[in-house]
């Protein structure tokens, strides 16, 4: 019984050590660029979804999923805290702005080589 005990707490243990694992490592870049949907002759916001859009990177910024965000030229990226690919997919999948192709969203893994602080200039 000694021997049964150990092995389902040793068990637990290891379980319990790759959850942490996969919650360290979940990191993920999602590029957007425009889709077919986009009308050139528009604004950003007399887009059709773009209003969607908007309010849906709120909620993934209050929930804590979004951890950084920023444009450059014309695209624009946010980064997502994920527990795999496959969720973070499903995380942008919400976005009617992707899903009716106002955008399109490519979704990478993000290995962080270096640690800091990123801030707006002042």
């Amino acid at each position: 019984m000694k021997n049964l005990t150990f092995l389902f707490l040793f068990i637990s243990s290891m379980t319990a050590a790759q959850t942490t694992e996969v919650a360290k490592d979940s990191l993920y870049i999602v590029t957007y660029t425009t889709g077919s949907l986009w009308d050139n002759a528009k604004s950003p916001g007399e887009q059709q979804f773009f209003k969607e859009h908007s309010g849906f990177m709120g909620t993934l910024r209050k929930d804590g999923i979004t951890k950084f965000g920023a444009r450059y030229a014309d695209k624009g990226i946010i980064v997502i805290a994920a527990s795999s690919l496959k969720t973070a997919q499903e995380i942008i999948q919400r976005d009617q702005a992707v899903v009716h192709k106002l955008f399109v969203a490519d979704i990478q893994k993000l290995n962080i080589f270096f640690e800091g602080c990123l801030e707006r200039p002042k």
